[in-house]
């Protein structure tokens, strides 16, 4: 094989099939052309301007194309499905063969992300049901400390102050100056790192319990609200295995 090579551009002459071929491109953008004699012979490759070389190029019967600039998803096209055995010392099949891969290993990770998704969905009754049935209430607020979840414990617990009807409320609401202060302060600590979760903010010696702020956070770390949560301390007397 003899070779041709300038600025962005590579032209081959077979002399086993008395092929002439040229592949160009810049940035991602690539090109595979069948070009004849004639223009083969006319490629400069001492022009460094490029553009008579490349309108030489162009005037070919295209091969094959590819794009991989970042600006547009990748792609190949095809012209003639004989592009590799007409120029198999060209880029085109690592091209092609790359873009597939890449295009396999996406639809491989969409596929497992769906199936992810719907395991979360299929959980999601599950989720709702432990809350539900936690006998310790259970208040739920967002970012802007709106009351966004309250399980049927804290809609009893804090029923004098409205029960359900706090749900779209704001949690400041219903707390002095200071307590809003220090929840407003303990969000600010949540939001330094993703390792900062829990504080105890409160111990009820009346109940023997403990109050905490939780941090909820997405899978990826980033905070989504908070929540409070109590323990009690107390011996629980209900009888064991009381099942009947």
């Amino acid at each position: 094989m003899q070779f041709k090579k300038g600025n962005g551009w590579k032209a081959c002459y077979d002399e086993k099939t008395f092929t002439f071929t040229a592949e160009r491109g810049s940035r991602g953008f690539y090109q595979l052309y069948e070009i004849t004699k004639d223009i083969y012979e006319d490629l400069d490759p001492d022009d460094t301007d490029g553009k008579k070389n490349n309108d030489c190029i162009s005037s070919g019967r295209i091969l094959f194309e590819a794009d991989d600039d970042y600006y547009t998803p990748p792609y190949y096209m095809v012209f003639d499905e004989r592009y590799n055995e007409i120029a198999p010392w060209a880029d085109a099949k690592r091209r092609a063969d790359l873009m597939d891969e890449h295009e396999r290993q996406r639809a491989e990770q969409e596929e497992a992300k769906k199936e992810e998704e719907q395991k979360q969905l299929k959980l999601l009754p599950f989720y709702k049901a432990i809350l539900e049935a936690d006998r310790a209430p259970i208040v739920v607020c967002d970012l802007s400390h709106e009351i966004i979840y309250m399980n049927p414990a804290a809609i009893e617990k804090y029923s004098r102050w409205g029960g359900a009807d706090l749900i779209g409320k704001s949690l400041l609401d219903c707390h002095n100056e200071r307590s809003r202060e220090l929840i407003d302060k303990v969000l600010d600590w949540f939001l330094l790192s993703n390792g900062n979760n829990i504080v105890h903010t409160f111990y009820n010696e009346k109940e023997n319990k403990d109050v905490y702020m939780v941090a909820l956070r997405s899978e990826k770390g980033g905070l989504m609200g908070y929540y409070e949560k109590h323990e009690y301390r107390d011996k629980d007397t209900m009888p064991m295995y009381d099942i009947g």
